[in-house]
């Protein structure tokens, strides 16, 4: 049986990428698509991988270009001749599920509705949104059909978490399967080795919708130290609301980042998202996570208010620098176990994800004459 593995872009070192990755490591006779691919600003390991591209690679050097040339890039995905195959596997936050010329059996590793189209005041904001975000809100009507459209054609879906599948369910009208995305717990456990220090620590694309701001003002008022590590189009905006408290790392390499995670109090995640790898990498460092307690954050991280013996995190519920306020106050007072913390990361290892994957591809496609190699 032929696979194909197909991802939005490989431009950045996210969250979507890292599943990829284990996504090609899991079957690793795919043959392997993106609409652009930088390796110099993606995974290293990317580089041993045969990554195919589109005509838009040359054009197309970063995210940020990416977002602008999304309408572009959705017509490509939909050229694209994938009639070779027998099933197609995508990773989508975007494009990568609007793959329709081709035969076989897509299933779609969704990690949510396309975020601008569906959730777009809260992914622009809803001031100053810049020429670029105003045309794509003139056009939002259209995009929504096209995206509709688009899902219509997936075959099965697997959400990310309980609440991309509801929201899979509520926009697309979809059953979605649950398989949440993987850490590598083994590359982040030398974090627990670390001497702690006493400052906390974001791990982010520094972009509006994430919501780092009002972690960064908590901080800045508390004069508690905060380092801020990640680059994006809404770093100066964020500089403008720190204090000499908050330092700014910018973009750091993976051993770089086990000993962020290692040395940092605690990690405190700011958005309300479908998932967060974050707060499991923290964890499987033997660190803490001060988070807001919405969205996946209930279904992945352990409360310490629950009266659990092995509390992951500290919740908050509100997305003000006050609630912020009073989780590090409260923090203060809750003792964290690290060997309980990774032993918790350890439940959404790399193994369990393999597995888990290959057996829903091969369910669905037990219809078809040969197993997926």
């Amino acid at each position: 049986m032929r696979l194909a593995l197909v991802q939005d872009h490989l431009l950045t070192q996210g969250g979507s990428e890292r599943v990829f990755l284990q996504m090609c490591r899991a079957f690793p006779r795919a043959d392997i698509y993106t609409l652009a691919y930088s390796p110099s600003r993606t995974l290293p390991e990317f580089r041993d991988l045969p990554v195919r591209t589109s005509w838009m690679n040359p054009v197309v050097p970063s995210h940020d270009v990416f977002r602008t040339a999304f309408p572009l890039a959705r017509g490509v995905m939909e050229r694209w001749d994938l009639r070779d195959y027998d099933v197609i596997l995508t990773s989508s936050a975007s494009t990568a599920k609007y793959v329709r010329r081709h035969r076989a059996l897509h299933i779609c590793y969704c990690y949510f509705p396309t975020r601008a189209i569906w959730t777009s005041e809260q992914y622009f904001g809803t001031t100053s949104l810049g020429i670029r975000g105003r045309i794509f809100r003139a056009f939002l009507p259209s995009f929504r059909r096209r995206d509709l459209a688009a899902a219509a054609r997936v075959d099965h879906f697997i959400g990310i978490s309980r609440v991309s599948a509801e929201a899979i369910g509520r926009i697309y009208g979809k059953e979605a399967e649950i398989l949440h995305a993987p850490i590598d717990a083994e590359r982040f456990r030398p974090g627990a080795e670390e001497p702690r220090g006493e400052h906390f620590l974001l791990v982010s694309r520094l972009e509006r919708w994430k919501r780092l701001d009002y972690a960064i003002e908590a901080c800045t008022r508390m004069d508690i130290p905060l380092r801020v590590v990640g680059q994006g189009l809404d770093e100066a905006r964020l500089r403008s609301l720190a204090g000499p408290t908050v330092q700014f790392v910018g973009p750091v390499g993976d051993d770089q980042l086990v000993r962020e995670y290692g040395r940092a109090r605690a990690v405190i995640f700011t958005p309300e998202l479908e998932y967060g790898l974050v707060p499991l990498e923290a964890n499987a460092a033997g660190t803490p996570v001060i988070a807001l307690g919405r969205g996946a954050m209930p279904e992945i991280m352990v409360d310490a208010v629950g009266g659990s013996d092995a509390p992951t995190a500290v919740f908050f519920q509100e997305q003000s620098p006050e609630a912020v306020m009073d989780a590090l106050a409260r923090f203060e007072n809750i003792r964290f176990d690290p060997v309980a913390l990774i032993a918790h990361a350890r439940r959404f290892d790399i193994p369990a994800f393999r597995e888990g994957l290959r057996r829903m591809v091969e369910e669905y496609a037990s219809r078809l004459p040969c197993s997926v190699d």
